[in-house]
């Protein structure tokens, strides 16, 4: 599954590895993740954090990543529309590891580990 970049107001490709990859991306008010969370607020759901870090794993290590738990997952600060993110996704053929965060490193939006079913 490839992720629907009409959702998004630029991804650019930072930095990739065998087992890693840094994006920068922004989502722009009128992605669908917004609809109905929260109107006159809006933030970016943490379900479809969860789903962006899946989407882009996906896409960039070209396999289907089936999540079978997350181990652990922070929510630190609310991502609203069109902030700078910067998504960091590390892989080790179980876990993944990922951080998203303000381009300067300064404010971690969320960050967490999830296993990927064997």
């Amino acid at each position: 599954m490839n992720a629907d970049v009409t959702q998004y107001s630029k991804v650019n490709l930072i930095e990739k590895t065998e087992t890693s990859v840094t994006l920068e991306l922004s989502i722009p008010e009128t992605s669908p993740y917004f609809d109905g969370h929260f109107p006159g607020f809006p933030v970016l759901p943490g379900v479809a954090q969860v789903d962006l870090i899946v989407r882009f794993a996906e896409e960039h290590f070209g396999v289907i990543i089936d999540v079978s738990k997350i181990n652990r997952i922070k929510f630190s600060n609310p991502i609203r529309p069109d902030n700078p993110l910067v998504l960091f996704i590390k892989s080790d053929n179980q876990n993944i590891v990922f951080k998203i965060a303000s381009p300067e490193g300064e404010t971690v939006y969320s960050s967490g580990t999830m296993t990927m079913r064997s």
